[in-house]
Parts: C-alpha cells; structure tokens; sequence
C-alpha cells in the first residue's frame, strides 16, 4: 500500500514528514488485521499520532477488546458488581494483564493539538510573519549602477532597482569627468542604508577617519562645517561629514518642523554646527538652528520696515494653540504674527479651533507692532459685528418668536439670530403663566430642545454680549397695562395659589422672576385661622401694596392690609380737603391764625 502526502505554501511543494508517513501506514495495517470484514479506507485528518497506532498494531484483536473492558470498569468497577444479563464470565488472568497493558497505553494517548486551518502536523507552514527586511548590500561591498541625478553636491544612483544611493561629490578631484544621467557608476558601499536613509557609496572610504579629528576640533571651537543630506529619518535628517555619519534632528533643520518637509533637503550641502560628538565620533549630533534663527531675525528687521500698524495683509494659518493663532504673513516675507483668541471672533464664547486651522488662508489686521518686535493681528476687525446691528434690532421689550437650543440647569438657550443667543433664566421660566408657577429641577420638564415659543427681549447687554429673554404673557392676557414695581408702591395682582403662608400672586402686565409676588398670610387683612382657599378664589384680582423687594431673587412682598390702611388715610385727606372747600370761613383757629399773620 502506498501512501502519497504533499502541502504546498508560496509555490513551494514539500513533501509530508517522516512521522506523519508511517503512521498512514500503521493505521491502514491496523485496519487489514482488526477484522477480515473491514474495508479498507485512507486515514482521516484528524487520525492518532503515529506513535499511538505502532503501539496499537502490536495487540491482537482480543488485547483491543479486553482494553475496551478495561476503560468500561474504570468508573467504579460498576460493571462487576452488578453483572451482565447475556452470562459472559469474568476475564481471565492473561486478558486481565492485557487489559493493564491496555490501560497504560490509554494513558499515555493524548490529543495532539491541532494545526491551524486543519493542517496536517507535519506539513511545512508558511512564515507567521514575513522576515526583517535586510540591506541587499553590506559595507564594503564594490557595487554598480545608473546615473540618475546629478546634483551640485551629488550623485543618485540606481542600484539595479533594489535601493536609491548617494555619492558625495567632494570626493572627486577637479580634473575628474562628472558622470551624465544614464551613465554607469562604480563605487564601494560606505553605509548601507538599514538606519533609514539611502545607501552612501563612496571611492575613499579611509577618509571617515580623517573626519573625526576634524568634527572632534569643529566640535570644540563652535566653528561651521558643510556636511551632505543623504537621508530622511525617524526624527530628523542624516548627515554625511566627509563620510562620517551625524544626525541633525528635526528641530535643528527647520524652525517649524511640524510642518516641513525635509525630503527636498536630500542631496544638498550645507553648513552645521556640531552640538555633540563622543570620543570614537560615534554619536555625532549636528543643528542649523543658529543659522535659522539668525537669518529669521535679519528677515524680521528688514520686513518691519515696511509694516505699519493698520494694514490689512494675507496671511497663512500656522500654528493654531489654546489662546490664539500664529499666522505667517506672506507679504512681509513668511513672517509670523499672533491672533489673540479675543481678536478671532466676537463670539467670546467660540473656541480658536472651531474657527481657525493650520493651512487655512485668511486676512488680518495689524493692530499693534511692540518694541520686541511681536506683531499683534486681528481677524475680528475685519468681520462685522452682529451684534452693533442686533442693538436696534432687538429692543428690550420686543415681542418675537424663537427656537430652544440648549436646556441647561439654569436655565433655557434661545436662538434670536444665526450669530446671537439669548438666555432664559430658570427663575424667569418658572414664573410664566403656561407653566403654573411650578417647582421644577430642569428646564427640560417644561421644554424640549426644538420647541418654538414667543419670548420678551427683557435686557440687551452689548458689553458683555448677553441677551436677557422672558417667556411672553399668554395671548389673552398680553391687553394688560404694564406696572412699574417699587417699594411702597400699589399695584394690581391676580392670585394664583393660595397656601398656609399666604398668597401666590401674579403681578398684572409683568413678565419674568418679577411678575410672582407672595402675600404673607398677616398681611391679607383677615382673621387668624382663616382658610385662605376659600376666601381667595385662584383669578381673584386684587389691590395690593409693595412692601420690599427681594435684592436677590428680585420677587416682591405684597400686603393688602396695609393697601386698604393707606386707602384709607388717602380718603380721609381728600374729605378733609372738600370740607375746606365747603365751609367759605373756615373754622375758627383758622381764623385767628390768619388774623395773626
């Protein structure tokens, strides 16, 4: 019987393993001996290990059913104590020794994890994950290619499509042929690319060593020293020095780095200052920073002189922080001014993020130019102000209707236009008649954002830019005379509630907090223990007097019974004026006084 096993991964075929072969065998060997009735079939995936069917072929057929019996009383031993109805006799010695043998090999059998995907266990699996990409070139190592570029520092050269290298052109003496596009290049491998920037060729690579006392005393001096961009990493640039490796990170190439993009910088010369450098010249960290700064500041002196304060000029967001927003003025040679936040929007309530972005063009003002130099821009200069417009549009006292925005525990967000919000105050929503003078937690048990209601424009604060609303008066009710509420002064009122402190009122032709006057029960003008709900029906209108006025919660404390007591010395003054009127003499200490006089 032959058995042919093949797995094939990533083109590759290989052959089953040694293990996994005769256990087919074994297993098929089994089967023929097991039974003479049994037809033979090919061994399932998922059949024994190998070493558990050898072991099985060596038992005869009753070894196999003496195990069976074996694994039957192992649980107890239930099978000999209780019988067995069809007569059969216990196992004899010799198939008790079996069936021990039989035992420890079912011990020994253990599942053999599966192979993912249902592979077979010895078949060759394909990598979990591909191998670390390695350099196809190493130092040293004579390679050859094509011009691709030639640069006033460089040469690019393809390496037969499998890397991008550079050759540093101070190498070559003055008489040598500079190679054209196209052309073939020898060189030695000097770096071979695997920190992340392009392979280095070079034809003398005995000059790195040369390098280092020159870098060590560049180093110590402060002095400048042109090196070669030959590539682009994690962090910043790689430099070549006369073929000794630096790093110059990102901070020290660009003023802004976050926003710069150092791939154009490959192949270019240009002066560095050696920031650090060991003692082998192994870790050599250079920076252009001082150079950057230095002309940054020469471009800032000679653009202030031609700005003022007052232009108006286009300018490119940068650089956008939590308080404002630097932006680069292209007219004035790329440099830089700050928005304030408070000169981005005349929202002081909008975030300098929802309004500005890096990238994003706009014009600005200059409104300020300091003694360092700092420029200070405004882009709120520029905008027009809704709320110069919204002073006339929305007069206090103004009737109109607007839509709930936001429900806050405070109160109630209004929107009256695209650019302005007004606020209801919880203690003004509360005190409207539609909602019955209610106790509640949340605007949100009486409103719903979305709702439309007719609001009253009751203060217009364009300094602090806020807008001070009142729920309107209901339809029916809008005929009403308004009232000027003031201390010792009488109004007319409309009880709403009456309670066993007093009287709930509403003030007539007021809205908001001010329209809810409380009359305390001493002060209703009646006897002690009267039932006020009976005596004060709700829609009761009455003649009340204002007493005070709470400074905090702005509600007034009425009285009737000092209403009625000045009522009444209002009337005993005025028949005290007709009587004089009436009697032409007057009385006679009015005469005696004037006959004194």
């Amino acid at each position: 019987m032959t058995v042919q096993t093949s797995a094939s991964f990533d083109g590759h075929a290989t052959s089953a393993s040694a293990e996994s072969l005769p256990g087919a065998l074994a297993a098929s060997q089994v089967t023929d001996s097991a039974t003479s009735d049994a037809v033979p079939s090919e061994p399932a995936p998922s059949e024994p290990a190998p070493s558990e069917i050898a072991g099985e072929s060596a038992a005869q057929p009753g070894e196999a059913q003496a195990s069976d019996a074996a694994d039957a009383g192992a649980s107890g031993d239930e099978a000999g104590d209780d019988g067995d109805d069809s007569g059969e006799a216990a196992p004899a010695d010799g198939e008790a020794v079996a069936t021990g043998d039989a035992a420890k090999k079912k011990r020994r059998r253990k599942r053999k994890k599966k192979a993912p995907n249902g592979e077979a266990p010895g078949a060759a699996r394909p990598h979990a994950r591909p191998p670390s990409e390695r350099s196809p070139f190493h130092a040293g190592e004579e390679v050859f290619g094509r011009v691709t570029a030639v640069l006033d520092g460089a040469i690019m050269v393809d390496l037969a499509g499998k890397a991008l290298a550079i050759f540093d052109r101070s190498e070559m003496e003055p008489d040598d042929l500079v190679p054209a596009v196209g052309d073939r290049f020898v060189a030695s491998v000097l770096r071979d690319g695997s920190r992340g920037g392009l392979v280095v060729l070079s034809r003398k690579p005995l000059r790195e060593e040369a390098a280092k006392a020159l870098v060590h005393e560049v180093s110590q001096s402060g002095t400048l020293i042109k090196g070669l961009v030959t590539g682009v990493i994690k962090g910043g640039v790689e430099v070549s020095i006369q073929g000794l490796r630096a790093f110059a990170p990102a901070s020290g190439m660009d003023l802004h780095p976050q926003n710069a993009n150092f791939t154009s910088l490959l192949g270019q010369v240009m002066d560095f200052k050696v920031t650090q450098c060991d003692e082998k010249a192994r870790d050599v960290v250079v920076t252009r920073r001082p150079m950057l700064e230095a002309e940054a500041h020469e471009r800032r002196k000679t653009a202030l002189q031609h700005l003022a304060e007052g232009q108006v000029l286009k300018g490119t967001v940068r650089t956008v922080v939590e308080w404002g927003a630097f932006i680069a003025l292209a007219e004035a040679g790329g440099l830089e001014g700050l928005v304030h936040i408070s000169e981005a929007s005349h929202d002081p309530k909008a975030k300098i993020g929802d309004l500005l972005s890096p990238g994003q063009e706009i014009e600005v003002k200059i409104t300020k130019i300091d003694e360092r130099g700092k420029i200070w821009l405004s882009r709120k200069a520029l905008l027009e102000d809704p709320w110069a417009e919204a002073r006339g549009k929305y007069s206090p006292g103004k009737l109109l209707k607007a839509t709930i925005t936001r429900l806050e525990p405070f109160g109630a967000f209004v929107k009256l236009d695209d650019d302005i919000d007004g606020l209801i105050h919880m203690s003004d929503l509360t005190a409207a008649p539609q909602y019955g003078y209610k106790k509640v937690e949340h605007p949100r048990e009486m409103l719903s954002v979305g709702d439309e209601i007719e609001v009253v424009i009751h203060h217009f604060d364009i300094k602090n830019r806020k807008v001070s609303l009142h729920v309107a008066l209901p339809e029916a009710k809008r005929e009403e005379a308004q009232q000027k509420i003031m201390k010792n002064g009488s109004v007319q009122a409309e009880v709403v509630r009456a309670e066993a402190a007093g009287l709930i009122v509403r003030i007539l032709g007021v809205t908001g907090r001010s329209s809810r006057g409380f009359i305390p029960a001493g002060q209703t003008g009646t006897m002690r223990g009267t039932d006020l709900r009976k005596k004060f029906k709700e829609g009761t209108r009455l003649d009340v007097k204002v007493i005070d006025v709470d400074p905090r919660r702005m509600e007034p404390k009425l009285s009737i019974k000092q209403h009625a007591e000045d009522e009444e010395r209002r009337a005993h003054r005025e028949y005290r004026k007709q009587l004089e009127k009436v009697s032409g003499f007057g009385t006679l200490g009015d005469l005696l006084s004037a006959k004194l006089k």
